[in-house]
């Protein structure tokens, strides 16, 4: 969907609402704006560049990079010392949220689900050689795993420290979103750079750094498009984006809200389910591997590229446009997914 064209806020003003959040400095930006010509000339479609933020830094970086220049500010603002966390064992947000623990001198407590028995590689690895304090859950056992986190956090307390329990506080549903709101700014002045200041489409996945960047383009009256794939069933639009990232507008004191008719929604991608690539999902790896030297991770940039390409081979792509993907990173969750990648055309 198209945001709106009028602007309710001027880029000094958005820039101030950003500058007034509290933040630590630690990814590696601005990130590139590059073209994939090759990858556009394949396709036979139209002019298509990657935003990088697989090139935040921060322990092989990614979104998350930018979103835990705020998290950890807001931790710091309120004197936690330590943070627990729940995820998936190849989960990138895992291993961010400990490279930016140990950036800021934090305990970092890590509950993992479905992470018993399985083989120590991809961001799991990274884990370990960031020293995150490990707690591997079979899958029987994952059903508990905010339960352990409420005991560890408790544990942490009788131990003297302040310790922010992550599962259920409000803030990070929506920090992700804060962040977006200033790449949007950079990406903004990189289009403009070269000369590109209509109808821009983006592709990503369907979540709050997307929707950041929506939040940018509605208050600066942007003509940018955007298209969000999801990369899961587990998460309805409604409760992972469409009920929280108006905090995000809150927090900001943003003139123009989030609604969902400002990002079409591509559903149809996933597969059997998150963290199982589809064999279009591998495809694409090894196609922008091959036209770009670009890597992919195979649960999100994967399945985003997968969708763009099949978008734009059916035709539902107008030549007309330039596609601006955002690249996300998770780049380590590719070796833990080596047998099934280096299989294809298998």
């Amino acid at each position: 969907m198209t945001a709106a064209h009028t602007s309710p806020m001027t880029r000094a003003e958005l820039r101030a609402c950003v500058a007034a959040m509290p933040r630590v400095r630690f990814a590696h930006l601005p990130t590139p704006l590059e073209e994939l010509r090759r990858l556009s000339m394949e396709l036979g479609g139209p002019r298509i560049l990657v935003k990088r933020d697989d090139a935040t830094g921060l322990a092989f970086g990614g979104n998350k990079a930018r979103h835990y220049e705020f998290e950890m500010a807001h931790l710091r603002e309120n004197g936690y010392n330590a943070l627990v966390n729940v995820m998936d064992y190849h989960s990138n947000n895992a291993r961010v949220t400990a490279a930016a623990a140990n950036k800021m001198g934090f305990r970092y407590l890590l509950i993992l689900r479905n992470a018993k028995g399985r083989r120590v590689q991809g961001n799991l690895l990274v884990d370990k050689l960031l020293g995150a304090e490990l707690h591997l859950l079979s899958p029987a056992e994952s059903w508990r795993a905010d339960d352990l986190a409420n005991e560890l956090g408790q544990q942490l307390e009788s131990d003297g420290y302040k310790p922010y329990v992550r599962p259920g506080k409000d803030f990070p549903k929506y920090v992700g979103s804060i962040a977006y709101v200033d790449a949007g700014l950079e990406l903004a002045g990189q289009l403009e750079d070269l000369g590109i200041t209509q109808k821009v489409h983006l592709f990503g996945v369907a979540g709050r750094s997307m929707c950041g960047l929506v939040l940018t383009a509605k208050n600066l009256g942007l003509d940018w498009k955007f298209t969000g794939v999801t990369v899961n069933y587990e998460h309805p639009m409604q409760e992972y984006i469409y009920d929280v990232v108006n905090g995000a507008a809150r927090e900001l004191k943003l003139a123009a809200g989030f609604e969902p008719s400002d990002m079409e929604i591509l559903d149809s991608y996933v597969g059997e389910g998150y963290g199982i690539p589809t064999r279009e999902v591998i495809e694409a790896m090894h196609l922008l591997g091959k036209w770009e030297s670009l890597m992919l991770d195979p649960n999100y940039t994967g399945t985003v590229m997968a969708a763009l390409i099949d978008q734009i081979r059916g035709g539902r792509v107008p030549s007309g446009e330039t596609v601006v993907f955002l690249h996300t990173g998770g780049l380590p969750a590719m070796f833990t997914f080596a047998e099934e990648i280096s299989a294809f055309p298998g």
